[in-house]
């Protein structure tokens, strides 16, 4: 079963009291609790994708449905945002457990929802810190805690690790994982890195220069696999995927695109 459907998404929007086609065409589908990414050069309309799907951007025409529902419908949907949106005059404890307030969840149930999620992210002990007293590593965290203290079924992340070093990047994608594997979230994340892509997503949607839509598609069987890394089939998927990247950002330098 879909959890996301796409089908004939167009997204248009006014500059110079000229109309300009952001997204055409779009159509995806992606099975419940399964992984996916999607790829693309900049400025193709990824984004403005993972905003309708969060019930951001209302202006579309199409069909979109998540779990059967509308992203006006659905209450189950969780964005990351690259830069986290932690806030920064909060503390890591009222950072995570703010959706919760806003839902009018009894105080009761909001602190000990908080505690658990901290635990299970290894954060309690700077439940009191600031997010400028934190590494990138550590606010990613909060910013996953935050987002999954909400209970949700579909989990959108833009560009969530883009600026983190090598190495805390390769761990928040294990714990990306990990979380997965647990509660069967359905996960979509957009990623300019190839290698990221192919370790995270079953499958991978390749988007085209704007106005943006769906060029391509490989069902990975590659992703959460650990032990893949080097071998031959993933070097091989990541150089078929880099070729369709790099003839996306050709096109994107196009007048049309400008």
């Amino acid at each position: 079963m879909d959890y996301i459907y796409i089908r004939s998404l167009q997204v248009d929007y006014l500059q110079n009291n000229q109309t300009i086609a952001a997204l055409e065409n779009v159509n995806l589908s992606l099975p419940q609790a399964s992984t996916g990414v999607i790829i693309g050069p900049s400025g193709c309309g990824k984004s403005t994708l993972l905003s309708i799907l969060a019930n951001l951007n209302p202006n579309y025409e199409g069909r979109v449905l998540l779990n059967g529902k509308t992203p006006r419908e659905s209450r189950d949907t969780a964005l990351i945002l690259q830069e986290y949106g932690l806030l920064p005059w909060k503390t890591v404890w009222d950072n995570v457990k703010l959706g919760l307030q806003i839902r009018g969840i009894p105080k009761n149930k909001i602190a000990s929802r908080t505690e658990d999620i901290l635990k299970k992210l290894g954060l309690l002990s700077l439940r009191k810190r600031f997010p400028t007293q934190l590494s990138g590593g550590q606010r990613q965290r909060v910013a996953i805690a935050r987002s999954l203290i909400l209970e949700p079924k579909l989990l959108l992340m833009d560009e969530p690790f883009s600026s983190l070093d090598a190495l805390t990047r390769e761990e928040m994608q294990d714990l990306l994982l990990e979380l997965w594997k647990e509660t069967h979230l359905t996960i979509l994340i957009i990623t300019h890195n190839i290698e990221e892509a192919v370790f995270l997503g079953q499958k991978i949607f390749i988007m085209s220069a704007c106005p943006g839509t769906i060029i391509q598609e490989f069902e990975n069987p590659l992703a959460g696999d650990h032990t893949a890394r080097g071998k031959m089939e993933f070097l091989e998927m990541c150089s078929i995927l880099r070729s369709y990247f790099r003839r996306g950002e050709k096109d994107a330098l196009s007048p049309a695109c400008l």
